[in-house]
């Protein structure tokens, strides 16, 4: 599992008692825009047992999935047992363009990133996320490559599990 981006700079204190981990005050960089976390992870017998746990991020500036450029804004949390994380809060798409040529016989549905793998099916039975996100891009979406340029918006709401995420809502092209 390789995540797009790596946090930089951290920075803060992680404060450590019998009950677990305080996140508070940690801060670093995502994307090159500020990111905070707080919240609280539990331990139990030397183990993670609870999460608490939330991040705020501003002006990060994403290149995920590859071709799409995008700047964003999140309040998230990710809460639950280990067994059962869930991903929550929002994310505010302020502007985004993907300028990925399309290849022959792909067209418009490489945007949404093909038939699953053999890679991806492994990993899916080893990650419970859940998720609870809501997306909002208020005419922040544009397609600008050999086949199309589009300016849409979109409102939607990411639910389901990292080995079926649903996507519902309103898209406006």
């Amino acid at each position: 599992f390789q995540l797009p981006h790596a946090l930089e700079a951290i920075n803060g204190a992680v404060a450590l008692d019998a009950r677990g981990l305080q996140l508070d005050g940690l801060r670093g960089r995502l994307g090159g825009g500020d990111v905070q976390f707080g919240g609280r992870i539990g331990i139990d017998e030397y183990r993670p047992s609870r999460l608490d746990v939330t991040m705020t991020g501003r002006d990060m500036r994403l290149r995920f999935p590859e071709g799409m450029r995008s700047v964003v804004d999140a309040d998230l949390s990710l809460t639950g047992t280990p067994e059962q994380p869930t991903l929550g809060g929002n994310v505010l798409v302020r502007s985004a363009i993907y300028t990925r040529r399309f290849d022959e016989g792909g067209g418009l549905f490489e945007l949404a990133g093909g038939p699953p793998s053999q890679t991806s099916t492994s990993l899916q039975a080893t990650f419970p996320l859940r998720y609870d996100v809501r997306i909002n891009a208020p005419s922040a979406l544009r397609l600008e490559n050999n086949s199309a340029r589009i300016v849409s918006s979109a409102d939607l709401q990411l639910r389901g599990t990292y080995d079926r995420p649903l996507l519902f809502g309103r898209a406006e092209v």
